[in-house]
């Protein structure tokens, strides 16, 4: 396995919890309450946890009653995402690691 396929398959992934916290952020919004929105919660909880702090921060500052949790945690995911792209890209297809 290569450098590339292991940073191929962290995009991936990253890809499937963003369409994964889409997909909550719908079925909340719609007010679905069933199984597959518990199931949902229950995966990307983890990932969003570390927004929720600065989320909170955004709304006791500008008062608005949005919770900007989900869509800071997508931020943040494309943001590791293209970093993995560039640290291989710049980092390791320069010294040989394919």
């Amino acid at each position: 396995m290569s450098m590339y396929d292991v940073i191929h398959a962290l995009q991936v992934f990253l890809r499937f919890l963003s369409f994964a916290i889409f997909v909550y952020w719908i079925l909340t919004l719609l007010r679905f309450n069933n199984r597959l929105v518990e199931l949902l919660a229950k995966f990307i909880y983890p990932f969003v946890r570390p927004f929720r702090r600065p989320a909170m921060w955004v709304m006791r500052r500008t008062g608005w009653p949005i919770d900007f949790t989900l869509w800071f945690s997508m931020i943040g995911i494309n943001i590791v995402s293209e970093l993995l792209y560039v640290l291989y890209f710049r980092l390791c297809l320069p010294i040989g690691l394919y």
